[in-house]
């Protein structure tokens, strides 16, 4: 697979720019500038007529960050721009690189102004009307605190003179690098450029909706680093890597045969969209397995090209039923199942007797976590992937759902240990959590897919892909981003509001065809880019 994104927590980071100082001699000072003349170079792409036709207000407040805000401001000092500095410290608060070029500024003799209070700054939008191009580089990705003081009043202030051009260096103050989380306030930026490599928080809702459009730019760090790290963003490129060439001499067979399990009475239609979504994939064959309330619904559902049993659980037919599982390539249970007391046997006779790969997702997920069937997980030696959001995942962990949304990345990382299987918590930022200890982050928000179904085909998805004998977790990273991608397809058509399960189906041929092709067609890497 091509080398993907790397994504930092802010310690990572900070680790990797200690040792591309100690070990490769790279000091801090470069970086800075690196930082600096990147950002500028993006600011004058974006917005030419800053500090022509607006003037630019750098607010600098602690840290590396504010050595950033002031290498911008030189830059465009040396540009001739209008530029104003308003920093949050006095001159003795700065240190290092920072102080190194806050004093360049001064010999510069530009319009530097210490905020004493906020007042300060509230008079000053107060006489003068602006426009301005605003850039913040008041607190970065280390900030572990709610915002307070002067430092929030300043946030409270930006926010409110709503400018329309609002730039954030590396992260808008107030967002944690780490979780998204907001302490109290924070910039609402209309762009965000990052340094280095991105940041979980850019990621992590709620922070990431404070972000704006985000580019990350290099700033010469050494390439190996790339290559390194645990935490990952899918992408198109290391994605289409994964989508091998079909043998074109291949028959039905050839293609994988996967058992879809689920449906009860009223909830016929996840495992029919399930089913459908599998099909999609190229699976050479499908059969749908449901309960026997609910399986003369189940056929009136179905797709007519795919096979179909009743579930049993005792007598001949058990028996046959288990005598068959090795028929199956994959297996995928729990859209729809509901949560009679026959699943706990169900899921036990399956976790003991089937030695291929299963999604478990729904109900699947509730079961196990009513019934305590985490180690059933743990002694499979078949790969397994859980499918789970925030309150599946909660109850998996016997934690709250706020938990989770609080740090989902150490959700992941728990559900992995306690289950061996890879982990995939869906949300806006989905994660992909490996046995390796990968973890990949899916980030192309859509509010049309918060529907009912969706998940649903999520699963027969990636079941699909598996059942071809693919790795189940490179299974799980294309499926999660084919459904992305089918996603945005569907909301094309018809609208982030209108669209529904079944057009998510309807464009996975799309997705096949737009991860192969050379040129996107849609705006699927959102508003991401890494230069």
């Amino acid at each position: 697979m091509l080398t993907p994104m790397r994504i930092c927590s802010s310690a990572e980071m900070r680790e990797l720019d200690r040792i591309a100082e100690e070990e490769y001699g790279i000091e801090a000072h470069i970086l800075m500038e690196n930082a600096g003349r990147a950002a500028t170079q993006i600011l004058l792409e974006k917005f030419p007529h800053a500090g022509r036709t607006t003037e630019i207000l750098i607010f600098a407040g602690k840290g590396n960050n504010a050595g950033d805000a002031f290498v911008v401001a030189r830059r465009f000092l040396c540009l001739d721009r209008r530029v104003r500095v308003f920093h949050l410290q006095p001159d003795f608060g700065y240190k290092g690189a920072s102080l190194k070029n806050f004093e360049i500024l001064k010999k510069m003799k530009s319009k530097l102004i210490y905020l004493e209070s906020a007042s300060d700054l509230q008079e000053f939008f107060q006489s003068s009307t602006g426009p301005f191009t605003i850039v913040d580089g008041i607190l970065g990705t280390g900030l572990k605190s709610s915002l307070e003081g002067i430092f929030y009043d300043i946030v409270e202030i930006i926010n409110a003179f709503n400018c329309p051009e609002v730039v954030a260096l590396d992260i808008p103050t107030g967002v944690s690098g780490d979780t998204g989380a907001i302490f109290g306030t924070s910039i609402l930026a209309t762009q965000t450029i990052s340094f280095g490599f991105p940041k979980l928080g850019h990621f992590l809702p709620p922070g990431a909706a404070r972000r704006g459009e985000l580019i990350n730019v290099d700033i010469s760090l050494p390439p190996k680093f790339r290559k390194e790290g645990s935490k990952f963003l899918l992408m198109k490129n290391p994605m289409s890597a994964l989508l091998k060439e079909r043998d074109r001499y291949g028959h039905k067979n050839s293609f994988g045969h996967t058992l879809l399990i689920g449906g009860s009475p009223g909830r016929i239609g996840a495992i029919s969209m399930a089913a459908s979504a599998c099909h999609k994939m190229g699976t050479g064959l499908v059969t749908v397995a449901s309960w026997q309330d609910s399986y003369e619904t189940l056929l009136a559902k179905l797709p007519s090209e795919t096979m179909s049993v009743p579930l049993h659980l005792t007598g001949y037919e058990y028996e046959h039923y288990k005598d068959t599982l090795y028929n199956y390539s994959s297996i995928v249970v729990g859209p729809g199942l509901g949560l009679r007391p026959e699943g706990q046997q169900l899921l036990e006779e399956l976790l003991t007797n089937y030695r291929g790969p299963v999604v478990f997702d729904a109900d699947a997920l509730n079961l196990i976590a009513e019934h305590n069937l985490h180690s059933y997980l743990m002694e499979r030696r078949a790969p397994t992937v859980l499918t789970p959001h925030p309150g599946e995942m909660g109850r998996l962990l016997g934690i709250s759902k706020e938990d989770i949304r609080q740090d989902p990345i150490a959700a992941v990382r728990e559900a992995v240990t306690r289950t061996h299987s890879t982990v995939l918590l869906k949300g806006a930022a989905t994660l992909i959590g490996s046995t390796e200890d990968e973890l990949y982050l899916n980030h192309y928000p859509n509010d049309g897919m918060a529907t009912a179904g969706s998940g649903d085909v999520l699963a027969g998805m990636i079941g699909g892909l598996i059942g071809q004998k693919m790795d189940s977790f490179q299974a799980t990273l294309l499926g999660v981003y084919l459904h992305s991608l089918a996603g945005n397809f569907a909301a094309q058509t018809y609208g982030h509001r209108s669209m529904t399960a079944p057009d998510i189906i309807e464009n996975i041929g799309n997705a096949f065809k737009e991860i192969k092709s050379p040129e996107i067609s849609i705006p699927m890497e959102g508003r991401v880019k890494l230069l």
